[in-house]
């Protein structure tokens, strides 16, 4: 076999190593993405959670006022109640 010829192998062979590895990759991470939705919508479900969301809600919304002022986080939060609840309804 020339060197081209050689070579030509040797690039195939590191790209099936290539697309191999990123194949486990991707499905190892899948798996642990699978495991990480889980607890998180476990950690959701509990009374802590529950409670202190709106808290941090609007915590945040305090924090959006006072960088762009009451009078437009007000108009932006009551866009997202809206958005939230429907405006058909």
């Amino acid at each position: 076999m020339d060197e081209a010829g050689r070579l030509k192998a040797e690039l195939e062979e590191l790209r099936e190593a290539v697309l191999e590895d990123w194949l486990l990759v991707t499905t190892r991470n899948v798996d642990v993405i699978r495991k990480l939705q889980g607890t998180v919508r476990a950690m959701q479900r509990t009374v802590s959670w529950r409670v202190t969301r709106p808290l941090r809600l609007f915590r945040s919304f305090q924090f959006k006022a006072t960088e762009i002022g009451y009078f437009r986080a007000g108009q932006l939060a009551a866009v997202r109640v809206a958005e939230k609840f429907g405006r058909g309804r």
